[in-house]
């Protein structure tokens, strides 16, 4: 910026002199004078500004101006070389390709404005694509960037070199590492060109895609996508997943009415265990577009992979474990060890035998066990359903972590009272939810609840509801089941896809009479369903609610067996209810080895595989050895180890490139070092699609160029305003600067200013009579 400097600083004394002196030989020459008025003052004030700028030019003032010193400050010109700006955006017109292409060039040679800058700074020409390159010249440049690292590539240039004055950026806006801009507070300018003005039409987009799973059996798979179109009012469209093989599993019609983005969810009905992976298509019959790129995108759906393992204790054989067995025999998925007493614990007695004899002489001769193995009259009979083997649960309820752990993800309460369990299996089972991240399940037999002691118990104080306020009434007679508004919200309370049709369902439901009637659930709790009288008194029937790592639910329904029992279809959809129950205990819940692909949003081809190992106590295993084999889309497998992490016990890591557009799939295999054993094996898996984000907003983002450019310290042009650029860097701080100065004596505007002073007072005084 332009200012003076006073080189004869020393010598402002005499100058004050001068003009003091001058100041009292005007007075006295004025004071007699024959002028009036304003005239004599204007005389005055035109002297005495005309010797005072003599005596100002006595301290040798200099005009001084810094401006960059030519070749010695760097400017990088970035051109986003990205796909997506190799459309037009009206049929026939120029692709923003070409007028980026134009302003860069003029016939064969760099455009007026990148010599000019040249004359002035040392430049450099850079491309921004997939990669940051250097190029000689803009003369070839090539736009087939599969995606837009533009923010990295900036954030990066910024903080380069020390000679940098400023980066030019020439883009669209449309970055795909957006969310990783971070604007550093050093740092060079930065001088947006906007490339684009409106969006291409007509064109189809699928901006983004979510998927989530569920219990739900008529739709495990729920796609969420937001789809949206330009210049195509009043058409419709086909949004379609397609399985691996390319078929069509599920369609849905979409109709555009304007330009505003619209949400539309795919139900897949039908999806297998464990990793799957979908595409998402949209089309219109009929409809050129301006580019097919961004009407696909690539999912990745985990269902997990069983078997999921269900502890099921209850005190007697009844109506609802069978319904329940049969329920999940059709899932190969669940499997449901149980432990079903079939007779108490009686009082010991004293029997007339041979001596030293405990068991019961009523047995022998019939082949009775001899010793601690015989069947003593104080313990009671259990019996093993559905078990892996001999030894699982051959001593009963498990008593140790290492037991239990590690073989199941849930346990199921049912008709079974406190004293069952000692009181270090309690606390074991509180562990097992609180910390493993289990779920625990209490059905609503006759000794569960408050009338099995829970009460004051560590499994009663995981349950949702309060065990000491209940109700004194009377039994519950004709009670008709409903879901409430969290209910309804919940996937795997649902058995219809329409709530109209769930509703009828629930209104044929036949009545219940065994409730457990509680009035109070705890602070967390969710009341999912109710249950209602004739009197209209509601109370709770299924509630749930988290409990540390874990969850906890309570069905305090006993009879809900009659269900089954109305008629066929009512027995299905009985069936039905339990598998999504059972599924929603199980399918949050960790299993001791879980394989994670993790990715960043602004850098999706590096994915971070992380695999956490547990022992049977489900404590972090730190010796181990992790293998993970990477199956890329053209099916060449890739093997990788993962090295233990700093960060966490039991954590292991290592990265993998996405290099190929597709489907990848990564299984860890893990084995124990010392053991020389497998420990298991987990599969995950992912998408890679970057031309899917690189196309999926074609509009010019001219909010997020205003931003870079404002955060930055630079400003923005439309890229016919680009021929600007070197005017506004000449006028900007630089690293390199180089002082001019000119005397102001020497100037000529100093002359005029004298010599207009001196005439204009000559003037007044002619015009006032004076010679």
């Amino acid at each position: 910026m332009p200012r003076i400097l006073w080189q004869n600083t020393d010598i402002t004394w005499l100058a004050a002199v001068v003009v003091a002196v001058v100041l009292g030989l005007l007075w006295q020459g004025y004071r007699r004078s024959p002028l009036h008025g304003w005239r004599k003052l204007a005389a005055m004030a035109c002297k005495l500004s005309a010797l005072a700028l003599l005596a100002l030019c006595l301290l040798d003032p200099l005009w001084t101006k810094q401006q960059p010193k030519k070749g010695e400050n760097e400017v990088i010109v970035l051109v986003d070389s990205s796909a997506s700006l190799d459309t037009a955006e009206k049929p026939g017109e120029p692709t923003r390709a070409a007028k980026v292409g134009a302003a860069l060039n003029d016939g064969g040679q760099d455009a007026a404005w990148i010599k000019e800058l040249g004359e002035d700074f040392r430049l450099r020409l850079m491309t921004a694509g997939a990669q940051t390159q250097s190029v000689p010249h803009f003369r070839t440049l090539k736009f087939d960037g599969s995606r837009t690292d533009l923010c990295r590539s900036i954030m990066t240039l910024r903080s380069g070199g020390s000679n940098l004055a400023a980066v030019v950026v020439v883009s669209d806006g449309n970055a795909t590492d957006a969310s990783a801009w971070k604007a550093e507070a050093t740092g060079a300018p930065v001088f947006t060109v906007l490339a684009g003005k409106n969006a291409p039409t007509p064109d189809l987009a699928i901006l983004d895609a979510t998927v989530a799973t569920s219990p739900f059996e008529d739709a495990p798979i729920t796609i969420t996508s937001r789809v949206s179109a330009h210049g195509l009012t009043g058409k419709q469209a086909t949004l379609s997943a397609l399985d691996e093989q390319g078929k069509a599993v599920v369609t849905e019609k979409v109709a555009f009415s304007g330009e505003s983005p619209q949400t539309v969810r795919l139900r897949l009905p039908v999806a297998k265990p464990g990793v799957s992976f979908h595409k998402l298509e949209l089309k219109a019959e009929g409809v050129s577009e301006a580019t097919l790129a961004n009407n696909t995108r690539l999912l990745e759906a985990d269902r997990g992979a069983g078997p999921y393992r269900v502890l099921y204790v209850t005190g007697r054989p009844n109506w609802e474990y069978k319904f329940l067995r049969r329920a999940i025999a059709g899932d190969d998925d669940i499997q449901m060890p149980s432990l079903v007493r079939i007779a108490k614990r009686e009082p010991k007695f004293e029997w007339r035998g041979h001596a030293g004899e405990s068991a019961n002489p009523l047995f022998r001769g019939f082949g009775a066990k001899e010793g601690e193995e015989a069947q003593r009259y104080d313990q009671p009979v259990l019996i093993r359903l559905g078990t892996r083997d001999a030894k699982e649960l051959s001593d009963g309820f498990p008593k140790a972590a290492e037991d239990f752990f590690s073989d199941y993800r849930a346990i199921i309460i049912d008709d079974l009272e406190a004293a069952f369990f000692t009181q270090e299996q309690m606390h074991l089972i509180q562990r097992f939810v609180s910390e493993r991240g289990g779920a625990l399940l209490m059905l609503g037999g006759q000794e569960c609840y408050q009338a099995g002691g829970y009460d004051h118990t560590p499994i009663g104080s995981m349950l949702p509801v309060y065990l000491d306020r209940t109700n004194t009434t009377g039994p519950m007679l004709d009670a008709r089941l409903n879901l409430t508004r969290e209910g309804w919200l919940e996937s795997w309370m649902r058995l219809r896809t329409d709530r109209e049709e769930d509703e009828k369902r629930l209104s044929a439901m036949p009545s219940f009479y065994s409730i457990n009637q509680t009035f109070a659930i705890k602070p967390g709790a969710n009341i999912l369903a109710t249950v209602s009288d004739a009197s209209q008194t509601t109370v709770p029937a299924i509630v749930s609610q988290r409990f540390g790592e874990g969850r906890v639910g309570s069905v305090l329904v006993g009879d809900l067996w009659r269900w089954g029992m109305y008629d066929p279809d009512a027995r299905k959809d009985m069936e039905r209810a339990w598998r999504q129950l059972i599924r929603w205990l199980v399918v949050d819940v960790e299993d001791s080895i879980t394989l994670a692909a993790e990715t960043e949003p602004a850098d999706r081809e590096h994915v971070r595989l992380s695999v956490r190992v547990r022992d049977r106590a489900f404590k972090p295993h730190g010796d181990a050895m992790v293998k993970i084999e990477v199956t890329q889309p053209d099916g060449k497998k890739s093997q990788l180890f993962a090295e233990p992490s700093l960060k966490e016990p039991g954590l292991y890591e290592t990265e993998f490139f996405s290099g190929s557009s597709g489907n990848y799939r990564a299984t860890a295999t893990v084995e124990d070092m010392e053991k020389h054993t497998q420990l298991g094996t987990k599969t995950t898996g992912w998408t890679y699609g970057p031309q899917a984000e690189e196309f999926s907003r074609l509009a010019p983002d001219k909010a997020f160029m205003q931003r870079i450019a404002s955060e930055t310290g630079g400003q923005m042009l439309a890229l016919e305003e680009v021929s600007k650029l070197p005017d506004l860097l000449k006028n900007i701080r630089v690293p390199v600067e180089v002082t001019l100065s000119t005397p102001l004596w020497h100037t000529p505007w100093i002359f005029h200013a004298l010599l207009l002073l001196i005439v204009a007072e000559w003037g007044l005084r002619r015009k006032g009579g004076m010679a």
